[in-house]
This record gives C-alpha cells, sequence and structure tokens, in this order.
C-alpha cells in the first residue's frame, strides 16, 4: 500500500543531503552557545528542552516552538528577537541577526533534525498575519460563504434573547449570535448561508474585520472561560482562537492588521492579545466595572472601550497606551460604533443619550436624547449612508440622520429590542428582541420586509416539513389551476371579443383612410382640373368676347349696307318719278313752246312756253340732283358691300376660334367628368364604412367592459394559483437546497474527520522519526530495548491507520462530489 511504502522510508539509512539547514549542524550550536543554559534537560526553564531535537519537537508548557514553513511568525523567531515576550535569553543582548536569520531558515525549510532528515509537514493551516488584507474595500466581489455547515450545532424549541449582531461592511451579510454557533445570513434574500460552530460556550461578541474577510467571536462559559475565535468567511474555516480569560468574553474586536485582539468582561479588564503568539500583550484596569463594549477604529488606529460603570476609554490599538477618556454617560455603556472615517465614536448607554465624540480633540460634539430608560443596542452604518439606528428600553427603534436628527422611528415592538444593526448598502434594518425574534425593516419606508430565526431547525426538520408541503401542494394546486383555467378561458373568450371588435375598428379606420385618401387623390385632381378650366374659361371670354364683338361690328356694317340700299333705292325711286315727269314737262315744253311760236305775240302763250321751259330746266336740275344722289348712294352701297369682307372676315375668324375653345372646353368636361364620376363613387363607401367603424367603436366600450370585468373575476384565482405555484416551486427548489445541505453536512464532518486522522497520522510519522532518532543515539541496551519496542508498536500503529485515513479521506471526497452534484441540480430547479 501507499501508505506501508511511505512508512519504510522512515528507516535509519541515509538519504542524500540537502543545502537546508539542520538541527544538528546549524541550529543545536546556537542553542549551545546561547540557550541550553537555561533549557536543558535538568532545569528546563519553561518546560522547554533545546538540547536534544525530539526535546525540541515537544515543546514546551507554553505549546510548540514552531510549525514547519512558518518561520517569521513563529514563537521561537519572536522570543529570540525580542517580538516576543517572554524575550530570550531574558537578559543580555538578543540573538545576532545573522543567528536569529538561520533559525528563520531552518523553521521555513521544514525543521530538518539533520542533512540526512526530512522536511516536517505542517500540522495546522498556515495562516500568515503579514499577509492581512487592508482595512478597506476588497478586490473583486465582497467575501460571501460558500458551502459553509447549515446544520444546527443546537437546535431548541424556542429562541433565547439574541446577545449581538453584526454586518460585513462590504456584503449582503448578517452573523447572529446562536447557542453555541453563530449564525450567517443573506441580508438581500435572508437565506441562512452558514453556522460557524463556537466550541468554548456561548458566543457573546461578534465583529467583523474591516475588509468583512473574516468574522470574531467572543464568549466562553460564565464564571469559568473565555476566548475569541476567528474564521474565514469564505471557507468558515476557523484560522485564529486568541485570548484566555476565567470568565466568558463579552466584548471583542479584531485588529485591523489581524495581529491583535482586543477582549473583556466581568473582569473588569480591557486585555489586548497576540494573534502571532496567542499571548496577552497587555491587561488594562481601567474600568471599574465588567467591559461590555470594545471597538477598532475602521483605520485600525484607535480602539474604543465601554463598561457597565459607564466609562468610555480610547485606547492607541498597538500599544494600549490611553488616548481619551470620554466623560459623559452616567449608566452602563451599551453601544460603540464608529463613523467610516473613524473621525467621529458613538456610545450608547442606559441612561438613555447617545453621545458623539471627536477624535481630532476628544471632545463631545452631539448629545442625542434618544430612549427614555436607557439604549440598548447602537449601529452606525458605514457605507450606505451614514444613518445611525438605535433600540431602547421603551421597545423603540429610532432611525437617525446623517446630521443626527430624528428621521423615523419603527412601530412598536413587543417587547424590548437588544440588538439592531445596519446591512451594509442601508436598505435594511435588523431589530432583535427580547424573544430572540428577528424583524427585518426598510429603513426608507419603517415597513417590516421579512422575520429569520435565531434557532433555526434541523436540516432533517426543514426537509420534513417541505416534504409535508410536497404532499398537498400539487393537490392545491391543480384545484386552483382549474378554477384559474375557468376564469382564464373567460378572460380570454372576452379578450377574443375586444380584440375582434379592435380590429374590426382598426381596418375600418384603416379602410375609412384609404377611401379618404382615394377621394382626397381624385379632388386634388379635381381642383387641378377645375383650376386649368377656370384658367381656360378666361380664353374661352375671351373668345367669346371677340366673337361678339366681330358678330357686332358685322351686323352694324350690314346695317349701314341696308341703310344706304334702301336709301339708293328711295333715289331710284325718285329718280324714275323725276324721270317720268320731265317727259310729260318735255312734252309740256315742247307744246308750250310750239304754240308760242306758233304764238309768237301771244303772250300767254309765249309765258306759258317759258314757264314750261323754266319748270322743265329746273325739273331737270333736280333730276340731275337726283340721279347724282343715286349715283353716290350706288357708290356707297358698292363702297360698303366691298367693305363687308373685313368684319365678314373677321367674323369667320372669331367663329373659328371659338369653335376651337368651344372644342376644347367640351374635351375637358368629358375628360373631367369619370373623375367626377369615381370621386362621386366613393361617397357611399365612405359612408359605409363610416358607420361600421362608429359600429365597433359602439361595440368596443362594452367589450372592454366584459374584459375588466373577466379580468378582475380572474385575478384573484390567477394570483392564488401562481402564489402556490411559486410556493410550490420554491419548495421543490428549498427540498432540493435543503437536501444537498444534509450531504454537505455529512462531507463536513467526514472532511472534518479525514483532516483529524490525518493530522494524527503525520504526528505519530513525526514521533516514529524521533523516536527512531532516539533509539539510534541509544547506548544502553534495557533503554534500546524499551524504545525499540515502543518504536516498533509506533509502526504498527502506522501501518494500522494508514488504510482508515486513505478510507476516510476517499469517502469524504466522494461525499464532497455527491454534494456538489445535488449542488448543482438544485441550482438548476
Amino acid at each position: 500500500m501507499r501508505y506501508t511504502q511511505f512508512i519504510a522510508s522512515f528507516s535509519l539509512a541515509v538519504v542524500t543531503a540537502t543545502a537546508a539547514p539542520n538541527y544538528e549542524d546549524d541550529i543545536f550550536p546556537i542553542f549551545e552557545k546561547s540557550c541550553n543554559n537555561c533549557h536543558n534537560p535538568d532545569k528546563q526553564k519553561g518546560d522547554l528542552d533545546l538540547t536534544s531535537y525530539s526535546a525540541l519537537m515537544r515543546g514546551g508548557s507554553g505549546g510548540k516552538v514552531a510549525e514547519p514553513g512558518e518561520g517569521a511568525d513563529s514563537k521561537i523567531y519572536g522570543v529570540i528577537t525580542h517580538t516576543l515576550k517572554p524575550k530570550m535569553p531574558p537578559k543580555g543582548e538578543k540573538l545576532s541577526k545573522k543567528d536569529a536569520d538561520l533559525i528563520r531558515a531552518w523553521i521555513d525549510a521544514g525543521l530538518l533534525e539533520n542533512k540526512t532528515g526530512k522536511p516536517k509537514k505542517k500540522s495546522k493551516p498556515s495562516f500568515s498575519i503579514s499577509a492581512a488584507p487592508s482595512a478597506g474595500k476588497p478586490d473583486g466581489p465582497p467575501p460571501m460563504p460558500s458551502h459553509l455547515l447549515l446544520e444546527p450545532v443546537v437546535e431548541t424549541p424556542r429562541a433565547t434573547a439574541v446577545t449581538d449582531m453584526a454586518v460585513s461592511p462590504w456584503a449582503p451579510l448578517l452573523a447572529v449570535t446562536g447557542q453555541r454557533q453563530v449564525l450567517l445570513y443573506n441580508t438581500s434574500n435572508l437565506q441562512l448561508v452558514g453556522i460557524l460552530p463556537f466550541d468554548y460556550g456561548q458566543p457573546a461578541s461578534l465583529s467583523f474585520h474591516a475588509s468583512g474577510k473574516y468574522l470574531l467571536a467572543g464568549g466562553g462559559v460564565g464564571g469559568k472561560s473565555g476566548t475569541t475565535v476567528t474564521w474565514e468567511i469564505e471557507t468558515g474555516k476557523q484560522i485564529l482562537t486568541a485570548g484566555k480569560d476565567f470568565d466568558s468574553v463579552l466584548a471583542a474586536s479584531l485588529r485591523a492588521d489581524l495581529g491583535g485582539v482586543s477582549l473583556g468582561g466581568p473582569g473588569k479588564r480591557v486585555k489586548l492579545w497576540n494573534t502571532s503568539t496567542d499571548e496577552e500583550l497587555i491587561s488594562i484596569k481601567k474600568h471599574t466595572d465588567w467591559v461590555t463594549q470594545l471597538s477598532y477604529s475602521p483605520d485600525g488606529v484607535l480602539l474604543a472601550s465601554g463598561g457597565r460603570g459607564g466609562g468610555v476609554y480610547v485606547w492607541e490599538a498597538e500599544t494600549g497606551n490611553e488616548f481619551y477618556e470620554l466623560r459623559g454617560h452616567k449608566a452602563g455603556i451599551t453601544g460603540l460604533a464608529w463613523r467610516s472615517d473613524s473621525n467621529l465614536l458613538a456610545s450608547a448607554s442606559e441612561d438613555g443619550d447617545v453621545l458623539i465624540w471627536n477624535m481630532q480633540n476628544g471632545k463631545q460634539v452631539k448629545k442625542i436624547t434618544a430612549h427614555g430608560g436607557g439604549v440598548l443596542s447602537l449601529d452606525w452604518n458605514k457605507n450606505g449612508g451614514g444613518f445611525m439606528v438605535t433600540s431602547g428600553r421603551d421597545k423603540k427603534v429610532k432611525i437617525w440622520k446623517p446630521d443626527f436628527n430624528l428621521a423615523k422611528e419603527l412601530p412598536p415592538f413587543p417587547s424590548m429590542v437588544t440588538e439592531v444593526v445596519i446591512s451594509q448598502d442601508g436598505k435594511r434594518v435588523f431589530a432583535a428582541d427580547l424573544s430572540g425574534v428577528i424583524t427585518v425593516w426598510d429603513p426608507a419606508t419603517a415597513k417590516q420586509i421579512g422575520t429569520i430565526a435565531s434557532n433555526p431547525p434541523s436540516i432533517a426538520a426543514r426537509i420534513k416539513h417541505i416534504q409535508g408541503q410536497l404532499v398537498s401542494l400539487p393537490v392545491k394546486v391543480a384545484e386552483l389551476k382549474k378554477a384559474f383555467s375557468e376564469k382564464e378561458a373567460a378572460r380570454n373568450a372576452a379578450k377574443a371579443e375586444l380584440d375582434k371588435a379592435e380590429q374590426g375598428h382598426r381596418q375600418a379606420i384603416e379602410q375609412h383612410k384609404k377611401l379618404m385618401a382615394e377621394r382626397g387623390k381624385l379632388d386634388a385632381q379635381l381642383k387641378a382640373s377645375y383650376a386649368k378650366i377656370k384658367e381656360f374659361g378666361k380664353v374661352r371670354e375671351q373668345r367669346q368676347n371677340e366673337l361678339k364683338q366681330a358678330r357686332e361690328e358685322l351686323n352694324k356694317h350690314n346695317t349701314a349696307i341696308a341703310a344706304v340700299r334702301r336709301e339708293m333705292q328711295q333715289a331710284e325711286t325718285e329718280t324714275q318719278k323725276l324721270t317720268a315727269e320731265e317727259k310729260a314737262l318735255v312734252a309740256h315744253e315742247e307744246k308750250a313752246r310750239k304754240l308760242a311760236e306758233a304764238k309768237p305775240e301771244d303772250a300767254p302763250a309765249q309765258q306759258a312756253a317759258a314757264k314750261a321751259k323754266a319748270d322743265l330746266e329746273n325739273h331737270r336740275k333736280k333730276l340731275g340732283e337726283q340721279k347724282n344722289l343715286t349715283q353716290q348712294k350706288s357708290t356707297a352701297l358698292v363702297q360698303l358691300t366691298e367693305q363687308q369682307k373685313g368684319p365678314g372676315n373677321k367674323l369667320a375668324e372669331a367663329e373659328k376660334h371659338w369653335k376651337q375653345v368651344s372644342e376644347q372646353w367640351q374635351a375637358m368636361h368629358t375628360k373631367i367628368k369619370p373623375v367626377q364620376d369615381q370621386r362621386n363613387g366613393l361617397n357611399q363607401p365612405i359612408n359605409d364604412v363610416y358607420k361600421q367603424l362608429k359600429g365597433f367603436e359602439q361595440g368596443i366600450k362594452p367589450a372592454k367592459e366584459k374584459l375588466a370585468k373577466a379580468e378582475e373575476a380572474m385575478n384573484k384565482p390567477k394570483a392564488e394559483y401562481e402564489a402556490l405555484q411559486r410556493s410550490l416551486t420554491n419548495n421543490q427548489r428549498e427540498l432540493h437546497h435543503w437536501q444537498a445541505a444534509a450531504v454537505n453536512t455529512d462531507a463536513l464532518r467526514l472532511g472534518k474527520e479525514a483532516e483529524d486522522l490525518a493530522k494524527q497520522h503525520h504526528s505519530r510519522m513525526d514521533a516514529f522519526t524521533a523516536l527512531a532518532k532516539e533509539v539510534q543515539e541509544l547506548k544502553d541496551p534495557a533503554k534500546l530495548k524499551e524504545k525499540t519496542a515502543e518504536l516498533n508498536k509506533l509502526r504498527r500503529e502506522i501501518d494500522q491507520a494508514a488504510p482508515t485515513v486513505i478510507e476516510k479521506s476517499n469517502q469524504a471526497k466522494a461525499k464532497q462530489q455527491e454534494y456538489l452534484g445535488k449542488l448543482s441540480v438544485a441550482g438548476a430547479k
């Protein structure tokens, strides 16, 4: 077997030497020169013998002098360099730097016995104080527990008063003191995320490291013992156990550099403990009564303490030297809280006041009369707005603004609230009352959000309860689903009816818009055409006026011709009359002339002949004039008739133009008529669609009312169904979660058992190596026989234990894999 082969290597054969320092060649000469006078088998000061390797490995009354690989942090290196007490040597100069460095290098290399030896393995987890995180916000996501124990160490039927609560400065994480355990809750979802067993009694005080990576708990057994434990938050590993008291620790705080822990209690002393050496650095006796409060400033420079006697002191964090005595309270101190910048300190007291102190000068800058009967708890939010919360014997919880004026008061509590804290983001306040009930509040609205348990049930009880729920819940879910489905069907029908009406309404609107757009397009066409007709009408009117004017001119000319023709006809008639009369006058004149010629002496005849001649000549003159007039009228008629061609031609041209315009006019009207008919043809469809639209509009309102009633009738069964369905889903998820947690409990237990067995195994192997070396050096046969028997016994024990160690380790690994598998299933639900 592997372990058998490994054990076989612990023979007395010589192996190849290494260059690392070893006890025989390098370290023993230093001890022989400077230390063995006090630390030998005869004297053994502090029960420590440095004269042999095996004796050195056993250590002294203070335990082991060193752990492999921890040279700078080892106890022996601290005392020889005079950085730890007791100094060694106690008198005279400390060891030279060369010798001290050689001892540190020997420890770092694994505490080799000789140049053929093998390095020792570490017997405890490594934790370097020099690698402590800074006091500020850590890089990356804030530290949160992962895969921690969720099984209560102690399960009680009822809760007891919570002695302390603390919140991480950066993560959504709340720590609560329980019975022999510390509970860790996620402040966002209020889920339990870890349980840290406190194996030293009852935890009484909690404080997070400023980085949020570590949690310190102080506590113990009243009247008997007290100590502090520090855990790494992410893994839940216990990295420090520091401090020793003879009563329970009531107050404790972890220094920013992790190099020190302060603790106090009924002993009235403030004790500063070195975490590297696990030794008390200083015990301050200043308080007149129990020390009830301790708190390092966020920057790690100062330490504030408060006691039942009403005293408040501020100390230098590293030296313990008094920095301030803050006088102002008249009763016991119940709370201390620093502002995030470390410049202000708040103290709460049973006298009912909260006092604010300036760390620049130690002066009181504000007095808040907070609670009648006394203040019981105080917290000052550091990263979520800087407000403060207090609780008191008046059963009230009050929230104070950053300027220390009252902001809100939570509703009255049934009993006194002993502890209050604020989540890291300032969005939640946690209040624990005297009965152990922890309620969660929204400080902005003063409304309760939820409740968390200070005595959570066992995983088995949780699983049993959930399984009970999962028996009845599916039936109830099915019943509610049926009721909901019926109402949902009615609602869907009403919705379909409304959708149909709204769809019809939308389609009618679209159709109406389409028809109106089409008619509008035709109207635009008609408008343009009518505009053209109107413009062309001006041309037509002009041509009509030209035709009228031409006709009037021609008519006027024709009238003139007719008048001249009538005048000519009258003249011709008169000429004809005068011509006929001329013939009569000629005959009369000839007759009178002949008579006169015949009767020359006949005066009457002569007179008659002369008169007849004169009448003829006058008539002929008149006839000539008449003929001239007739000729003039004839000439005028001819001229007018000739002139008639101009107005006639003009009229013909005007009639031609009029005809052309009339034809074009008619063509335009002929062309516009189908467009007008098409436009008019849209009127009826538009009216029909409009009636449909109005009909849909009238139908939508009752359809909406019907849907609203159907939804109202559906909402309650829907909410009940969905709530129960969520509850069912949550229960199923919770069942997987707690089933995984149960497996993790076994995995953690097996892992611890495997680790303990491995440590025991390594201790046996170390003892075997030391004893083998001792046997090699023995000369006395009796002693040699005795030690050889012991060596053989050790070897048998090692051989017998090896399979158990391997089996337990494999069991732990298998259980861990089972847990991770169940966890992945739970996460997928």
